[in-house]
Protein backbone atom coordinates (compact mmCIF):
# COMPACT_ATOMS: atom_id res chain seq x y z
CA UNK A 1 0.00 0.00 0.00
CA UNK A 2 2.06 3.45 -1.07
CA UNK A 3 1.70 6.67 1.75
CA UNK A 4 2.79 9.74 1.63
CA UNK A 5 5.02 11.37 3.96
CA UNK A 6 5.98 14.95 4.89
CA UNK A 7 9.26 15.90 5.98
CA UNK A 8 9.14 19.11 7.62
CA UNK A 9 13.02 20.72 7.82
CA UNK A 10 15.21 21.02 5.17
CA UNK A 11 18.58 20.63 7.44
CA UNK A 12 20.99 17.92 7.37
CA UNK A 13 18.77 15.29 9.47
CA UNK A 14 15.19 15.90 7.65
CA UNK A 15 17.12 15.86 4.13
CA UNK A 16 19.00 12.53 5.56
CA UNK A 17 15.26 11.33 6.44
CA UNK A 18 13.47 11.90 3.01
CA UNK A 19 16.13 9.66 1.60
CA UNK A 20 16.38 7.23 3.65
CA UNK A 21 12.13 7.09 3.01
CA UNK A 22 12.51 7.36 -0.44
CA UNK A 23 14.31 4.18 -0.41
CA UNK A 24 10.82 2.22 -0.21
CA UNK A 25 8.83 2.89 -3.92
CA UNK A 26 5.67 2.58 -2.17
CA UNK A 27 6.28 5.79 -0.30
CA UNK A 28 6.01 9.64 -1.68
CA UNK A 29 8.14 11.46 0.08
CA UNK A 30 7.84 15.56 0.28
CA UNK A 31 10.92 17.37 2.00
CA UNK A 32 9.60 20.95 2.93
CA UNK A 33 12.55 24.02 3.46
CA UNK A 34 11.90 27.49 5.39
CA UNK A 35 14.10 29.55 2.94
CA UNK A 36 12.38 29.57 -0.63
CA UNK A 37 16.35 29.57 -2.57
CA UNK A 38 17.40 26.89 -0.43
CA UNK A 39 14.86 24.17 -1.50
CA UNK A 40 15.02 25.94 -5.36
CA UNK A 41 18.72 25.08 -5.20
CA UNK A 42 18.13 21.38 -4.01
CA UNK A 43 15.14 21.15 -6.30
CA UNK A 44 17.87 21.92 -9.24
CA UNK A 45 20.91 20.80 -8.15
CA UNK A 46 19.19 17.55 -6.14
CA UNK A 47 21.77 18.48 -3.27
CA UNK A 48 21.76 19.85 -0.06
CA UNK A 49 24.86 21.12 -0.92
CA UNK A 50 25.28 23.81 2.49
CA UNK A 51 24.98 20.93 4.81
CA UNK A 52 25.34 17.63 2.94
CA UNK A 53 27.42 18.08 0.00
CA UNK A 54 28.15 15.56 -2.71
CA UNK A 55 24.89 13.14 -1.66
CA UNK A 56 21.95 12.91 -4.21
CA UNK A 57 18.38 13.22 -3.35
CA UNK A 58 16.33 11.27 -5.43
CA UNK A 59 13.90 12.52 -7.79
CA UNK A 60 11.34 10.67 -6.50
CA UNK A 61 11.99 13.33 -3.39
CA UNK A 62 9.33 16.27 -4.02
CA UNK A 63 11.51 19.47 -2.13
CA UNK A 64 9.11 22.65 -1.66
CA UNK A 65 9.00 25.59 0.29
CA UNK A 66 4.99 25.35 0.49
CA UNK A 67 4.32 24.42 3.63
CA UNK A 68 0.84 24.13 3.37
CA UNK A 69 1.05 22.00 -0.09
CA UNK A 70 3.88 19.56 1.87
CA UNK A 71 1.77 18.83 4.71
CA UNK A 72 -1.57 18.11 2.19
CA UNK A 73 -2.90 14.78 2.36
CA UNK A 74 0.32 12.78 3.69
CA UNK A 75 -0.12 9.99 5.80
CA UNK A 76 2.48 10.61 8.09
CA UNK A 77 4.56 13.78 9.30
CA UNK A 78 7.63 13.81 10.19
CA UNK A 79 9.15 16.71 11.82
CA UNK A 80 13.12 17.46 11.70
CA UNK A 81 13.49 21.19 12.75
CA UNK A 82 15.61 22.55 15.78
CA UNK A 83 14.00 22.41 19.27
CA UNK A 84 14.03 26.10 19.55
CA UNK A 85 12.00 26.46 16.18
CA UNK A 86 9.47 23.70 16.64
CA UNK A 87 6.64 25.15 18.54
CA UNK A 88 6.62 28.15 15.42
CA UNK A 89 6.91 25.84 13.01
CA UNK A 90 4.32 23.56 14.45
CA UNK A 91 2.18 27.00 14.45
CA UNK A 92 2.23 28.06 10.99
CA UNK A 93 0.99 24.31 9.77
CA UNK A 94 -1.72 23.68 12.86
CA UNK A 95 -4.78 24.87 10.52
CA UNK A 96 -3.96 22.40 8.29
CA UNK A 97 -3.68 19.56 10.83
CA UNK A 98 -7.39 19.20 11.46
CA UNK A 99 -7.09 15.53 11.54
CA UNK A 100 -5.39 13.33 14.24
CA UNK A 101 -2.40 11.75 11.22
CA UNK A 102 0.44 10.71 13.63
CA UNK A 103 3.69 12.83 13.76
CA UNK A 104 7.45 11.43 13.80
CA UNK A 105 9.67 13.89 15.77
CA UNK A 106 13.69 13.11 15.26
CA UNK A 107 14.24 16.06 17.28
CA UNK A 108 16.82 16.05 19.81
CA UNK A 109 16.63 19.01 22.57
CA UNK A 110 14.48 20.32 25.14
CA UNK A 111 12.71 23.91 24.75
CA UNK A 112 14.48 26.57 27.01
CA UNK A 113 11.53 28.58 28.04
CA UNK A 114 9.19 25.21 29.03
CA UNK A 115 11.65 22.77 29.50
CA UNK A 116 9.36 20.87 27.67
CA UNK A 117 10.04 17.63 25.21
CA UNK A 118 9.18 17.51 21.20
CA UNK A 119 6.23 15.79 21.71
CA UNK A 120 5.04 17.35 24.46
CA UNK A 121 5.29 20.83 22.24
CA UNK A 122 3.63 18.84 19.56
CA UNK A 123 0.75 17.61 21.96
CA UNK A 124 0.29 20.79 22.71
CA UNK A 125 0.22 23.02 19.82
CA UNK A 126 -1.47 20.28 17.46
CA UNK A 127 -3.74 18.84 19.57
CA UNK A 128 -4.07 15.21 21.38
CA UNK A 129 -2.46 12.61 18.57
CA UNK A 130 0.20 9.67 18.20
CA UNK A 131 3.47 10.99 18.28
CA UNK A 132 6.80 8.77 17.92
CA UNK A 133 10.27 9.47 18.65
CA UNK A 134 12.90 8.67 16.13
CA UNK A 135 16.09 8.29 18.15
CA UNK A 136 19.92 7.21 18.30
CA UNK A 137 22.92 7.09 17.12
CA UNK A 138 22.19 8.83 13.64
CA UNK A 139 24.66 11.13 11.90
CA UNK A 140 22.79 12.43 9.10
CA UNK A 141 25.96 12.31 6.86
CA UNK A 142 27.09 8.77 7.74
CA UNK A 143 23.49 7.63 7.01
CA UNK A 144 23.16 9.38 3.65
CA UNK A 145 26.06 7.35 2.35
CA UNK A 146 24.16 4.46 3.34
CA UNK A 147 26.93 3.46 6.20
CA UNK A 148 25.03 1.18 8.70
CA UNK A 149 23.29 2.63 11.64
CA UNK A 150 20.42 2.10 14.03
CA UNK A 151 18.14 3.76 16.02
CA UNK A 152 14.90 3.49 17.86
CA UNK A 153 11.00 4.46 17.21
CA UNK A 154 9.50 5.16 21.00
CA UNK A 155 5.60 5.83 21.51
CA UNK A 156 3.50 4.67 23.47
CA UNK A 157 1.17 3.34 20.63
CA UNK A 158 3.54 0.66 19.93
CA UNK A 159 1.82 -0.02 17.29
CA UNK A 160 2.47 3.27 15.55
CA UNK A 161 6.38 2.30 16.55
CA UNK A 162 6.03 -0.10 14.42
CA UNK A 163 4.50 1.23 11.83
CA UNK A 164 7.50 3.94 12.01
CA UNK A 165 9.58 1.08 12.63
CA UNK A 166 8.71 -0.76 8.80
CA UNK A 167 8.20 2.78 7.12
CA UNK A 168 12.15 3.82 7.89
CA UNK A 169 14.01 0.35 7.93
CA UNK A 170 16.18 -0.48 5.07
CA UNK A 171 18.93 -2.80 4.25
CA UNK A 172 21.68 -0.37 6.29
CA UNK A 173 18.88 1.92 8.43
CA UNK A 174 17.70 -0.65 11.18
CA UNK A 175 15.07 0.23 13.41
CA UNK A 176 14.56 -1.15 16.89
CA UNK A 177 11.05 -0.10 18.91
CA UNK A 178 10.35 1.36 22.73
CA UNK A 179 7.29 2.53 24.34
CA UNK A 180 9.51 4.83 26.54
CA UNK A 181 8.98 7.59 24.85
CA UNK A 182 10.01 9.97 28.26
CA UNK A 183 13.42 8.15 28.38
CA UNK A 184 14.07 8.11 24.18
CA UNK A 185 13.69 12.26 24.27
CA UNK A 186 15.05 12.86 27.69
CA UNK A 187 18.43 10.73 26.75
CA UNK A 188 18.80 12.86 23.52
CA UNK A 189 18.89 15.93 25.00
CA UNK A 190 20.79 14.80 27.81
CA UNK A 191 23.61 13.24 26.10
CA UNK A 192 24.62 16.29 24.39
CA UNK A 193 25.56 17.52 28.21
CA UNK A 194 27.53 14.70 28.75
CA UNK A 195 29.42 15.30 25.46
CA UNK A 196 30.37 18.28 26.09
CA UNK A 197 32.25 17.21 29.16
CA UNK A 198 34.01 14.89 27.03
CA UNK A 199 35.00 17.63 24.81
CA UNK A 200 36.30 19.50 27.78
CA UNK A 201 38.44 16.45 28.53
CA UNK A 202 39.64 15.79 25.34
CA UNK A 203 40.88 19.04 25.03
CA UNK A 204 42.56 19.33 28.08
CA UNK A 205 44.33 15.95 26.94
CA UNK A 206 43.05 13.97 30.11
CA UNK A 207 43.43 10.83 27.85
CA UNK A 208 41.26 8.10 27.09
CA UNK A 209 40.91 6.90 30.82
CA UNK A 210 39.21 9.90 32.23
CA UNK A 211 36.91 10.60 29.29
CA UNK A 212 35.92 6.65 29.42
CA UNK A 213 35.30 7.39 32.90
CA UNK A 214 33.35 10.42 32.64
CA UNK A 215 31.15 8.85 29.94
CA UNK A 216 30.20 5.92 32.41
CA UNK A 217 29.95 7.83 35.30
CA UNK A 218 27.46 10.41 32.87
CA UNK A 219 25.24 7.28 31.62
CA UNK A 220 24.79 6.53 35.36
CA UNK A 221 23.34 10.70 35.81
CA UNK A 222 21.60 10.61 32.59
CA UNK A 223 19.60 7.23 34.10
CA UNK A 224 18.82 9.09 37.35
CA UNK A 225 17.43 12.07 35.93
CA UNK A 226 15.49 10.38 33.49
CA UNK A 227 14.18 8.17 35.87
CA UNK A 228 13.09 10.63 38.42
CA UNK A 229 10.88 12.04 35.24
CA UNK A 230 9.14 8.94 34.88
CA UNK A 231 11.44 7.18 32.51
CA UNK A 232 12.41 3.72 32.10
CA UNK A 233 16.15 2.73 33.35
CA UNK A 234 16.78 0.37 30.77
CA UNK A 235 16.58 3.26 28.36
CA UNK A 236 19.24 4.70 28.77
CA UNK A 237 21.04 1.42 28.45
CA UNK A 238 19.73 1.24 24.82
CA UNK A 239 20.31 2.93 21.72
CA UNK A 240 18.62 6.05 22.84
CA UNK A 241 21.09 5.92 25.36
CA UNK A 242 24.42 5.10 25.57
CA UNK A 243 24.34 4.05 21.65
CA UNK A 244 24.01 7.88 21.34
CA UNK A 245 26.19 9.06 24.16
CA UNK A 246 29.39 7.17 22.66
CA UNK A 247 28.26 8.60 19.25
CA UNK A 248 28.21 12.08 20.57
CA UNK A 249 31.14 12.47 22.76
CA UNK A 250 33.80 10.36 19.96
CA UNK A 251 32.81 12.63 17.05
CA UNK A 252 35.44 15.07 16.33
Amino acid sequence: MSSRITVIGGGAMGTACAIVLAENPEQRVSLWARNADHASDMVKTRENKRLLPGITIPDSVEVTADIAAAVADSDLLVMAVPTAFLRNCLSEISTDLTDDRPVVSVIKGIENETFQRPSEIIGEVLGSRAVVSLSGPSHAEEITRRLPASVVAASGDLALARRVQQTFTTDRFRVYTNVDIIGVELAAALKNVIAIAAGICDGLGYGDNAKSALMTRGLVEMTRFGTSLGALPETFAGLAGMGDLITTCASP
